[in-house]
């Protein structure tokens, strides 16, 4: 294979891979299926509310 095939390759089909890529992480981010993971995520490094107050 020659360089200017590689990046024709590149060129051509990076865009593709990239957006498709892309998709997925927006439906894996945005699906109402994983709203509790991302709200127990969310959550980890609040502290726990044990009516104290700060120290």
């Amino acid at each position: 294979m020659s360089h200017d095939l590689l990046v024709y390759i590149a060129k051509a089909f990076g865009p593709i891979w990239m957006g498709g890529f892309l998709l997925v992480v927006l439906i894996r981010a945005y699906s109402p299926g994983r709203r509790a993971a991302h709200d127990r995520a969310a959550r980890s490094i609040l502290l726990p509310d044990d009516g104290e107050g700060p120290r």
